[in-house]
């Protein structure tokens, strides 16, 4: 009997987009242009055939040599969200699902405030805000990289109790330096800031989710949630992580 040969992925995504699959949808997001594209129906699927890592496997396929498909490939690759699939791919991190959030006998506040501290917690916030208003997410994620030491995060007991009290202090005090206007990703950004002047590090994390369409972002170490609660953000599936 003749054997099919399997068709080779002529793209890839390009290293400054993320998918994921949600809800029978694809959701990209340009991190270059800070912008959500979603996309749904069979043809999703035959995508797969086509660009390599496409994460919509599981869908209904459709003959992946279709009109349909040939159109949103020209579509993606007009936006300058594919590449050729011979070039080199950057590796993305794992994330353990979120299974605990620092309890509430953490946040209990303790008496004095270290002042020298508190002013690293407000020069944090203020570098967010600068790096919110003059840069992309793509440069913003290649910024939270880079201040993580070279030879990666430490896991031990002792590291992550650190952790543990410098995100729970911080959520004490979040409330002055951060209003009740500024958004979930100023506020994972100033807790990123603030652990990585403590010499303390943890993973950025974008979720989506549909109907209706919303992006959340947390910061997270391990299955720990720290600034938010591990229920809340299981209702996102994770697009981006740092």
């Amino acid at each position: 009997m003749p054997t099919t040969t399997p068709i080779q992925p002529e793209y890839r995504l390009a290293d400054h987009v993320r998918a994921c699959h949600v809800d029978g949808q694809v959701i990209l997001l340009d991190l270059q242009r800070d912008k959500y594209i979603g996309a749904g129906g069979p043809l999703m699927a035959a995508l797969s055939a086509r660009i390599a890592g496409w994460p919509a496997k599981d869908l209904d396929q459709v003959e992946p040599a279709s009109n349909g498909v040939d159109h949103w490939i020209g579509h993606l690759r007009d936006q300058a969200l594919l590449v050729p699939a011979s070039l080199p791919a950057p590796a993305h991190e794992a994330l353990a699902s979120p299974r605990n959030s620092l309890s509430h006998g953490e946040h209990v506040p303790s008496p004095g405030v270290p002042w020298r501290r508190f002013l690293g917690l407000a020069y944090a916030a203020l570098l967010t805000t600068h790096w919110l208003k003059r840069h992309s997410m793509a440069t913003i994620a290649c910024s939270v990289r880079a201040l993580r030491p070279a030879r990666g995060m430490k896991t031990d007991d002792e590291q992550v109790g650190a952790l543990r009290r410098a995100s729970a202090w911080y959520l004490r005090m979040r409330p002055v330096v951060i209003t009740s206007h500024d958004k979930c990703l100023h506020d994972s950004l100033t807790l990123l800031r603030f652990l990585a002047a403590e010499k303390l590090y943890a993973s950025w994390v974008v979720g989506v989710r549909t109907r209706p369409f919303a992006a959340h972002s947390w910061v997270q170490s391990g299955d720990l949630v720290l600034n938010d609660t591990h229920e809340y953000v299981r209702g996102f599936t994770p697009i981006l992580v740092v």
